[in-house]
């Protein structure tokens, strides 16, 4: 049920005080308005400030009887006064009695523990396809354009997230230039300007860096893992009787793959990238579970999209005084995880298994848990062919299997340095790419395995019995002990 279906049973239960969390005061306004119209109750907005003001608004509530609705804006503000807050306590019983509520609209969650059980807090919820739909559709009859041609079901599809207004603007702004034929892709055109306000927000953003499976080297279980998903957020599914899928995360060593085979999920399903940078949560003006909040219901909004959180490991380790609030924050978002209705697929990946809390490992948070280990011969061939071809030279010209064998223990990310550290060699004797070449960078790294071996180790062991190889080939997984490998 959306809001404006469901705020009629708050108004006549009653409810003395709604308290709706929201930056859309005009259009709360608008709504409450309207379904007070409907219910035939009389309806007041307040938006004074300071002493007499609130005075003169309790008056007002006093002198009034009967069935009413009273919307006050920024109204969090004077909650911070006690006598303010021993008025509302005071009035609760008549404004029950009278069937009337007062609505507090604000930006911020600022409610004191003294109205904890008088207040029934709410989300005003961004708007849905079916109003950006009838805002484009407004839109286009203000500014006399004529649909036929324009992608209507793509626009609204791009201008998910976005608040009415930031809406209006995009859509206005992306029409006046079509009709200037400036505008080029008008889809583009919207997620463009939706990139610019999610980039304010420090949080989340688009990532729009062109990423496919065929860019990752090895991980062939976790691929077809993937590839067997293909479609799964498609109403074809649902009819089907398939569950939405919920998130993958992928734990392994440092420059094995994790975060680009993340980014290429987004490509291979066709969906839109947000990249969430959890550690924002905690260098902002708003409490980091507001911030939270806030990142959940835009995520949902702008679904179906896969969420990525790079290194969620360092994300929710204890912050020193912020620790407590990390626990909060965590315990949000695993909340989330679990009970999700919306197509927010999330991707996770992690480098140390010992910071993550055993709540993320629980079954319902994740769909899988892939362990990513260090590339196997044939995976460090794949992948130095992969940068071979990304740096424009021909795999054909090497002999991968050789090089593959001198270079056991490299991770992809220490793979793609030995080609860089090759041209440059080439590039300084102003000659061509050469085996030679790359054999001696190989010589010149020291992979990360001999820095971290026990820390790689003791990662192997945990993955054994508790996630799935995200390659076929695992008999890394045994090189420090025995037992059967992962399939």
């Amino acid at each position: 049920m959306d809001f404006g279906a469901e705020l009629p049973f708050y108004l006549r239960a009653p409810y003395p005080y709604l308290y709706v969390v929201t930056w859309e005061e005009a259009r709360l306004q608008r709504i409450v308005r309207q379904v007070c119209s409907q219910q035939s109750l009389a309806f007041e907005t307040w938006s004074g400030s300071g002493e007499d003001s609130v005075n003169e608004l309790f008056k007002r509530v006093l002198a009034t009887t009967g069935p009413r609705v009273f919307l006050l804006c920024d109204f969090h503000v004077e909650l911070q006064q006690p006598h303010v807050v021993r008025s509302l306590r005071n009035l609760s019983s008549r404004l029950i009695r009278e069937k009337a509520t007062l609505i507090i609209s604000s930006p911020l969650r600022r409610i004191p523990l003294e109205l904890d059980k008088e207040l029934t807090l709410l989300e005003l919820p961004l708007p849905s396809d079916t109003e950006l739909r009838a805002l484009t559709e407004a839109i286009l009859r203000e500014q006399q354009i004529d649909p036929k041609g324009l992608p209507l079901e793509a626009l609204v599809r791009a201008a998910r997230g976005l608040t009415e207004v930031e809406a209006y603007r995009a859509i206005s702004k992306m029409l006046l230039m079509t009709k200037k034929g400036a505008a080029g892709d008008p889809v583009a055109s919207i997620v463009d300007e939706k990139r610019q306000l999610l980039r304010r927000s420090r949080m989340l953003e688009f990532y729009d860096q062109p990423t496919t499976l065929d860019d990752v080297g090895g991980l062939n279980e976790l691929k077809g893992w993937l590839r067997e998903r293909d479609g799964a957020f498609g109403d074809e599914a649902r009819r089907f009787g398939l569950p939405l899928p919920r998130g993958l995360l992928l734990v392994g060593v440092q420059g094995c793959g994790k975060s680009l085979c993340a980014k290429s999920i987004a490509s291979l399903w066709r969906l839109p990238l947000v990249r969430f940078d959890v550690a924002n949560l905690f260098n902002r003006e708003y409490t980091p579970e507001e911030s939270m909040r806030q990142v959940i219901q835009l995520a949902e909004a702008m679904s179906p999209i896969v969420l990525w959180i790079d290194e969620i490991d360092k994300a929710f380790q204890g912050r020193g005084s912020d620790s407590d609030a990390v626990l909060r924050v965590f315990g949000t978002f695993i909340t989330w995880m679990q009970e999700k209705t919306r197509p927010v697929f999330v991707v996770a990946t992690a480098n140390a298994i010992d910071h993550l809390p055993p709540e993320m490992m629980r079954k319902g948070r994740f769909d899988e848990i892939f362990f990513v280990d260090l590339p196997d011969v044939h995976d460090r061939a794949e992948i130095l062919a992969i940068q071979l071809v990304r740096h424009g030279r021909s795999a054909q010209s090497f002999d991968l299997m050789g090089l593959a064998r001198a270079t056991e223990h490299f991770s992809g990310a220490e793979l793609e340095q030995l080609i860089v550290s090759g041209l440059f060699r080439a590039f300084q004797r102003k000659g061509q790419l050469e085996e030679a070449d790359l054999r001696a960078a190989s010589a010149e790294i020291v992979p990360l395995f001999f820095t971290y071996e026990e820390s790689i180790k003791a990662l192997r062991e945990w993955a054994r019995q508790r996630a799935r190889a995200a390659s076929r080939d695992t008999s890394l997984l045994d090189l420090f002990g025995s037992g059967k490998p992962n399939a």
